[in-house]
C-alpha cells in the first residue's frame, strides 16, 4: 500500500533502505562519524570529558533538557530529539539563567514522578496538576549564551554495530557538551533549526531522592551493558538494547531512546513537542518489585538502586 503524504512516502523509502557509507539517512538515522571511527559509544578519550565528569561529581542537582532538530530533506517535518543533562555548575556562570530556569522548575514545571505502578501512563507526576506544563521551551538568546562544556548529550540512531549500547554514542565530546551546542550525534540533523525545552531538575535540596546525573542516565538506559556498567546480566532490559541495529524509524528510534530517558530513568513526562510521525511509540519501563512490595517501573543502575534504597530507610525513620 502506498503511504497517501508524501512526506511519509519520502521517510519510509529512505528510513528503511540501508544506510550509506556518508552518514545520511532520516529520523535520527545514521550517527555521526567521529575521526577514524564509523561509530559510536564510549573511548577511551578523557581529556576534554574530565570537567564535565568533575563537575558532576560535585553536583546534586541535575537540569534536564531536551533538544530538538528537524531532519535534512524532510521540508522540517521530521524530527529528531536527544536529552541534555547539566549538572547545576555548569550553569553557574549565568545566574540569571540558573534562577530562570529554578523557578520554571519550581512554578510551572511538572515535578519528577515516584515511578511507582500508579503513574499516569505519560511519564512524570503521578495525579497530574493540570495547571502544570510537561516542558518548558527556552528561547534561543537564552540559550545560545551557554557555552560551558559541562553537560551530557544523550541520543540514539542508526549504526551498523550489534553491541548493546552501541547506538548510543558516548564519546569525549557527548560527556562535555554545551548547552549551546548545536550538534546532534546524527549526521543529517539540522543544527541551525534547534529547539530546547526544559522538562526539569533531578535531585537538589527539594527533592526527596538524590540526582541522576547524565553519566548515571546513560548507565541506566543501557543497564549494564558493554561500555557502560557490568551488572551481571542481572538487570532488565530498559525498553531496547539500543545496539545500531536496534534502530526502526518507526518503533525503536532516537525519539524512542528520548522517552526511554525522560519517563523511565528520570520519571519525567515522555510528552514531546510538536514531533507528529516522528514519535509514535509510548514507551513501557521494565517493572520490578521494590522491597515493600510496590510495582516501580524504572531504569536503574545497581548503585542508583542502592541510594534510593539507602535514602527511603532514612525517610521512614
Amino acid at each position: 500500500m502506498t503511504p497517501r503524504s508524501p512526506i511519509l512516502a519520502t521517510f519510509l523509502s529512505f528510513s528503511l533502505s540501508p544506510r550509506s557509507s556518508s552518514g545520511t539517512g532520516l529520523l535520527g538515522a545514521s550517527l555521526r562519524r567521529g575521526g577514524s571511527e564509523t561509530v559510536h559509544i564510549a573511548d577511551a578519550e578523557t581529556s576534554t570529558a574530565a570537567t564535565a565528569a568533575d563537575v558532576s561529581e560535585t553536583s546534586d542537582s541535575f537540569y534536564v533538557f531536551l533538544q530538538k532538530f528537524p531532519l535534512e530533506s524532510t521540508f522540517k517535518k521530521l524530527f529528531h530529539t536527544e536529552v541534555i543533562v547539566c549538572p547545576r555548575e555548569s550553569l553557574a556562570k549565568d545566574a540569571g539563567f540558573l534562577n530562570m530556569l529554578d523557578g520554571i522548575a519550581s512554578n510551572t514545571l511538572l515535578p519528577p514522578g515516584s515511578f511507582e505502578g500508579g503513574s499516569d501512563g505519560g511519564g512524570g507526576a503521578r495525579g497530574g496538576d493540570a495547571t502544570r506544563s510537561p516542558f518548558v521551551v527556552i528561547e534561543k538568546d537564552q540559550w545560545s549564551k551557554q557555552n560551558e562544556p559541562g553537560c551530557v548529550q544523550l541520543g540514539f540512531g542508526y549504526a551498523a554495530c550489534d553491541s548493546p549500547c552501541c547506538g548510543s554514542p558516548h564519546r569525549s565530546e557527548n560527556k562535555a557538551y554545551a548547552l549551546n551546542s548545536k550538534n546532534a550525534v546524527i549526521a543529517n540533523a539540522m543544527g541551525e533549526y534547534k529547539e530546547l525545552y526544559f522538562y526539569g531538575v533531578s535531585g537538589g535540596s527539594s527533592s526527596p531522592f538524590p540526582g541522576i546525573s547524565g553519566e548515571d542516565a546513560y548507565e541506566a538506559v543501557c543497564h549494564g551493558h558493554m561500555y557502560a556498567i557490568d551488572a551481571g546480566g542481572t538487570l532488565p532490559t530498559c525498553v531496547s538494547d539500543w545496539a545500531g541495529t536496534d534502530y526502526n524509524p518507526l518503533t525503536n528510534n532516537c525519539n524512542t531512546f528520548t522517552s526511554a530517558l525522560l519517563k523511565c530513568v528520570y520519571g519525567m513526562s515522555d510528552v514531546k513537542p510538536n514531533l507528529g510521525i516522528s514519535d509514535l511509540r509510548t514507551v513501557t519501563c521494565p517493572s520490578e518489585k521494590g522491597k515493600d512490595g510496590m510495582e516501580v517501573k524504572q531504569c536503574v543502575t545497581p548503585a542508583m538502586r542502592a541510594s534510593f534504597e539507602v535514602n527511603d530507610a532514612i525517610s521512614v525513620e
